[in-house]
């Protein structure tokens, strides 16, 4: 993107984040251990300016412009198509297998070191998240081929 485009998209989700603040705020925040309508709103809303702000200073301290290169277009390809792939995989194949494989994806575009890293991270990630949301939490996931009883 060019250095107009980053600064209008910067201005965007600065305003947009400051909106979902405001309105989170009317909702009520609670406490963290007993989080009220707005809490969560809130919350998102604050990493959206944080994230629209970061954009806007990377943007004005740059000096060459941004964009991917010609070639990076077969990498985003690939993780868009990871992407479509994930969601009719999810209910038969199971949470922590897809996720563990979109996760393993990402990685390899992101160019991790070795694959030993990337298999590594990717299952911690998806067994991690997968127990934290089903057994903590109480979260109903597709449990799938790994976890199916019977």
């Amino acid at each position: 993107m060019d250095r107009r485009s980053d600064v209008t998209a910067a201005a965007v989700f600065l305003a947009l984040g400051a909106g979902v603040c405001a309105e989170g705020g009317r909702l009520g925040f609670g406490s963290v251990r007993a989080p009220e309508p707005g809490f969560f709103p809130w919350l998102g809303g604050l990493m959206l300016v944080g994230l629209a702000a970061g954009l806007l200073v990377r943007t004005l301290c740059r000096r060459t412009p941004a964009g991917p290169p010609a070639g990076d277009w077969a990498r985003a390809g690939t993780l868009l198509l990871a992407l479509v792939l994930y969601v009719p995989l999810l209910e038969p194949v199971g949470y922590p297998v897809t996720t563990a494989g979109l996760c393993a994806v990402a990685l390899r575009i992101l160019k991790t070191e070795s694959w030993w890293l990337t298999l590594t991270v990717s299952v911690a990630l998806a067994l991690g998240t997968f127990l934290l949301f089903h057994r903590g939490l109480g979260v109903e996931l597709p449990a799938g081929i790994l976890f199916s009883r019977g």
